[in-house]
């Protein structure tokens, strides 16, 4: 069995957006904005590793992104984070 990390490793912050995120119904679950789904996804990441990966085939397919669009996407994130350290 895999071990996952307890959400009480959130910060506060993490804890409410979290819950906030889970509380939309689904009209305004469709409007975030992909930096909201992607700060969702990262904090899933830590909770739920397993549930990270089905949230983000479900979110990637619901958005209609070509494998193409993902490198993308994953390039300029990888760019983002190299400038913050």
């Amino acid at each position: 069995m895999s071990r996952t990390k307890k959400p009480s490793n959130l910060s506060a912050d993490e804890r409410a957006f979290l819950n906030r995120f889970r509380s939309l119904n689904e009209e305004e679950s469709e409007n975030l904005s992909l930096d909201d789904t992607i700060a969702y996804l990262n904090i899933l990441d830590k909770v739920d590793p397993e549930a990270f990966t089905r949230a983000l085939e479900d979110a990637l397919v619901d958005r209609g992104l070509t494998n193409s669009e993902l490198f993308q996407l994953l390039e300029r994130a990888q760019k983002r984070a190299g400038s913050i350290q």
